[in-house]
């Protein structure tokens, strides 16, 4: 949902609970929201929505570096993860750990 119409919804509902003194709750309950993601809502008043966005991290693998991993994988296919990791690294085709 956007942030404008998420701060709008919370806008309404703390007018209408400070006005009709009914708990914040039973008005959400009312509009048919979860509770529990109008307290969210209500905690990230006024601030953008940056939590669902794609965000790259440097350690993750290209996609060249996933082909190498898979073709050095082939090239030894007995040795186990941990293995195949230790040699990669020896041999310098891709500096990646066990886990990945």
């Amino acid at each position: 949902m956007p942030h404008d119409v998420r701060d709008q919804v919370v806008n309404y509902v703390r007018h209408w609970s400070d006005k009709t003194e009914l708990p914040a709750g039973r008005l959400v309950r009312w509009l048919g929201i979860a509770t529990s993601k109008f307290f969210d809502w209500r905690k990230r008043y006024g601030r953008v929505n940056e939590h669902n966005a794609w965000v790259p991290r440097d350690h993750w693998l290209t996609d060249e570096e996933k082909k190498a991993i898979l073709d050095f994988r082939i090239e030894f296919p007995l040795e186990g993860y941990r293995q195949l990791a230790f040699m990669m690294l020896d041999r310098n085709v891709v500096p990646s750990g066990p886990a990945g």
